[in-house]
């Protein structure tokens, strides 16, 4: 079944242009879950704001037999192109390196051994998949982040009774560095790592248990700065599970996070860092992401069972209006299951139906002021209005940043006395603390 492309319009800001939320049918699949697992990226691109009936975007997904890919700016009528079959395999992962290159990562199973092996590999290069595990044992849901320098950090699961967390560097020349174990607990089953950088930092993050620990379960991460790995921290620990932890797929300045939280037998989705989110719910609350453009705007998204079927729950934050709530079979009328979320900046995807062959589906959300979709109109925050005819602007504790007038940071501002002078005459939006001013630059 096709399914059209459908817009919604979605009430902005006087003054704003109106935003629209779209969803459409991207192709067929045999997986019901070929947009998970949730560690892992599936979506790439080069910049934060993103449209995709006009940006190259890359998607990864899998299928029973293959992993594929395929790209979107193809035109507002069907923005994606069809599926490419890339090698036999599962649980693949992309970003989008800071050197500008798509980086792969993947599971593909050697048919002599019947081992599983974590593969890496260059989309911008033509180049034989390179074998970053190469220990012998099963591994499992890899994931991946690229530096300037080109150099792609992977993260893998390894092991069957007690896996942990490994790491290892690799480029397109097939370099690779020793095999790192992240993981110290070699007691402890750890599973489902997420890698990111944020600032010049890179984190790791996976899930644990250690039966032997009074709150057996943890979320644990550990961050590599400089190209030294600094000691675990302990994020969350539990004595139910904690599961399926994402780190924020759209990387930037702050730390940003998810995972499950299962409290009298419940799960909950938790959003940690960035502009926090997420809400309790009645019913299961499963495979959280989430993706933040600065401190604009977020979007967070989860697997939901509360209304008796199967949904993909959302939390969109606008800085100037707060959050909305919402979903996926609700805003766009679907009547069949969706599952399996994953997102980058405005854009969502998912897997959905209720057998064989499942959809591939995509959703975008725009980047509008948040609204409940009952409400006719925005609960925007009021502001309070600054005019500064200088340079100096004084901030009192904890400081601050300049926003522009569609959102895009432009300025930290510290405690104390900033200089502005590098601000053109105009209007923008200082944000400091909890609070919001506009301000006017009139010199």
């Amino acid at each position: 079944m096709k399914i059209g492309r459908v817009l919604l319009s979605v009430a902005l800001l006087s003054g704003m242009a109106a935003g629209q939320y779209e969803f459409g049918v991207i192709c067929s699949t045999s997986s019901r879950s070929a947009t998970g697992p949730s560690n892992s990226h599936k979506l790439a691109y080069r910049g934060e704001m993103l449209y995709p009936d006009r940006d190259t975007i890359t998607l990864v997904f899998q299928s029973r037999e293959s992993i594929y890919y395929c790209l979107s700016g193809n035109g507002p009528v069907q923005p994606w192109s069809r599926p490419v079959a890339l090698y036999p395999g599962r649980d693949p992962g992309i970003t989008w390196g800071r050197d500008g290159d798509r980086h792969l990562v993947w599971v593909m199973t050697d048919t002599g051994t019947g081992v599983a092996n974590v593969y890496y590999r260059n989309l911008e290069f033509r180049m034989l998949p390179v074998n970053v595990s190469t220990s012998g044992i099963h591994c499992g849901h890899p994931d991946v982040y690229a530096d300037s320098a080109g150099v792609a950090h992977v993260v893998w699961e390894e092991g069957a009774d007690h896996p942990q967390i490994w790491y290892r560097t690799v480029n397109e020349n097939g370099v690779i560095s020793g095999r790192f174990r992240v993981s110290p607990d070699s007691t402890a089953q750890c599973r489902f790592p997420a890698i990111e950088c944020f600032r010049d930092t890179i984190y790791v993050l996976w899930q644990e248990f250690n039966p032997a620990q009074p709150a057996p379960y943890r979320i644990v991460q550990r961050r590599q700065v400089n190209g030294t790995w600094l000691p675990v921290q302990v994020l969350m620990e539990n004595s139910e599970p904690l599961d399926h932890p994402s780190l924020d797929f759209a990387s930037g300045d702050w730390f940003s996070a998810a995972w499950e939280v299962c409290s009298g037998g419940n799960y909950d989705a938790h959003f940690a860092g960035g502009n926090g989110g997420g809400y309790h719910t009645a019913g299961m609350s499963t495979a959280p992401v989430v993706a933040t453009v600065g401190t604009v705007w977020s979007y967070l998204f989860w697997e939901e069972d509360s209304a008796g079927y199967q949904d993909i729950y959302y939390h969109l934050y606008y800085f100037m209006a707060g959050w909305t709530r919402g979903t996926v079979r609700r805003l766009f009328g679907i009547g069949e299951p969706v599952f399996a979320p994953s997102g980058l900046a405005a854009l969502a995807v998912w897997t959905q139906g209720d057998t064989w062959p499942y959809k591939v589906m995509w959703g975008f959300f725009g980047y509008p002021v948040g609204i409940e979709e009952t409400e006719l109109k925005p609960t925007a925050r009021q502001c309070s209005k600054l005019v500064n005819d200088g340079s100096l602007l004084l901030i009192p504790q904890p400081g601050g940043v300049v926003l522009d007038i569609s959102g895009r940071r432009i300025l930290d501002l510290g405690p104390g006395f900033n200089n502005l002078s590098r601000l053109r005459r105009g209007i923008y939006f200082l944000k400091s603390g909890v609070e919001l001013h506009r301000l006017a630059i009139v010199r």
